[in-house]
């Protein structure tokens, strides 16, 4: 199992480097029973800031933590995440790093959403034709069937979050999860100015994942 370290520095403690494990967040079938819909991917493009007084990362600690995170949630494959405003290479912990974040989220087949993919792909082939390139083939219109999934997200000493963890999830609810397509469903987020304690992020969200094939 690949282990990638990152650093996360307290004000009062210096937290242990964390593994990222094959463990994720608990995932639950939504109540009343995953109702299969029509869905299709759609892409967003994110600047996530990041900033605390609490616990601090280093550019790379963040980048694999988030990376974590989004794999956790279901995010297509081949998502990007980059690293902005790394200044102490040598120490480590950033006092503000930022995200770039390019990644696809199912969302159900609304004649809305279809309609604006709709948009987007003739903007993406006039931009094609003006530049002199053939058209690339896109499957972002192609549909598949999806069920809902619902996330708990809960802190522990081995798994995928720790108490240090606090600020990021909760920056993430307004500035990833919900632009990606997550409902929230229920949050008790506990994060205090310096503070660690165990059981601080308690959050609950709902997703939508591709029906495995048969």
């Amino acid at each position: 199992m690949k282990v990638v370290r990152s650093l996360v520095v307290s004000m009062f403690a210096v937290l242990a480097p964390f593994a990222v494990v094959a463990e994720s967040p608990e995932a639950v079938p939504a109540p009343d029973g995953p109702v299969p819909v029509m869905a299709v991917w759609i892409e967003q493009e994110i600047y996530f800031p990041y900033n605390s007084v609490t616990s601090y990362y280093s550019c790379e600690g963040l980048k694999s933590k988030v990376s974590s995170i989004l794999k956790a949630i279901g995010a297509r494959s081949g998502f990007k995440v980059t690293a902005r405003g790394c200044f102490n290479r040598r120490s480590g912990a950033e006092l503000t790093p930022s995200l770039e974040i390019v990644a696809a989220m199912p969302r159900a087949a609304t004649p809305e959403v279809l309609s604006q993919l709709a948009k987007d792909e003739s903007r993406r082939e006039l931009a094609a034709k003006a530049s002199g390139k053939a058209p690339g083939t896109s499957d972002t219109t192609a549909e598949f069937p999806a069920r809902a999934r619902r996330i708990d997200f809960r802190d522990s000493q081995l798994g995928l979050l720790q108490p240090g963890d606090c600020d990021l999830v909760e920056q993430m609810i307004d500035k990833v999860f919900v632009p990606l397509g997550a409902k929230i469903v229920a949050q008790d987020m506990n994060c205090f100015p310096r503070t660690l304690n165990r059981g601080i992020i308690a959050l609950s969200i709902d997703v939508l994942e591709p029906v495995p094939q048969q």
